[in-house]
């Protein structure tokens, strides 16, 4: 009885290796690439492919005990277009990527720049495959503004009004001018510090004044001084 027993654990053990070493020795082959639904098209399937391929990642003759899921995950992340991959293997060796694309929330053009911020923050070149519409930052533009300009951004994004009439913002010097979709006036806005009471008062401004005045009346409006507009008439 005791010898059947040792018999049956032998024949496991050797059926278990050999099926484990053929599982090892099974090819891979990339089975399907999941881009995250979103706004922005910074990769598609075809981009990805390229960018494996131009880096010399390759899937044929590549069995699952050579394939290195972790290091493929690390190498993806280093597209300056993607947020974060996961990738998945199933005992037949097909491959699975998924994929999260980066939000860019503001694009940032200077006189030797060109780049976005994206929704952490972060800079993230463009890209030659997409142009998101985004709100534009240019003029005088240093690192160190990036945080009021992300911070400033993030404000406007999140009022449906703001979004469709503010397209740009232009550093010069100590000021900081808003350039709006409507009206051809210069909106002096100072340091982007109070930012919420600004654009209140702003608000206001467009709501009562501008429709009896007139769009086209002023050339500046400075929200610079504290609870006040100035207007400079053309």
């Amino acid at each position: 009885m005791i010898l059947r027993w040792l018999l049956v654990i032998v024949l496991f053990v050797l059926v278990l290796s050999f099926t484990n070493g053929k599982h090892q020795q099974q090819l891979v082959s990339l089975d399907k690439i999941n881009i995250e639904l979103a706004e922005e098209c910074f990769v598609n399937h075809e981009i990805v492919i390229d960018f494996m391929l131009e880096n010399g990642i390759s899937f044929d003759s590549v069995s699952l005990n050579q394939f290195q899921l972790e290091e493929l995950e690390q190498f993806l992340e280093y597209h300056p277009s993607i947020e974060n991959v996961e990738v998945f293997t199933t005992q037949e060796g097909d491959i699975s990527i998924d994929i999260i694309q980066r939000k860019a929330v503001v694009r940032i053009i200077t006189k030797n720049d060109n780049y976005y911020l994206d929704a952490n923050g972060n800079v993230m070149p463009i890209s030659k495959y997409y142009t998101p519409r985004v709100l534009i930052v240019s003029g005088n533009v240093s690192e160190q503004n990036h945080k009021e300009i992300f911070d400033f951004v993030n404000i406007i994004n999140e009022s449906e009004f703001w979004k469709a009439q503010i397209t740009q913002l232009h550093f010069i010097d100590n000021d900081v001018i808003l350039i709006p979709r409507v009206g051809e006036q210069k909106i002096y806005f100072g340091f982007l510090t109070q930012v919420n009471e600004k654009l209140d008062n702003l608000y206001q401004f467009y709501q009562q004044a501008m429709p009896i005045k007139g769009w086209q009346t002023y050339s500046n409006v400075s929200l610079k001084y504290n609870n006040q507009i100035v207007c400079t008439k053309k």
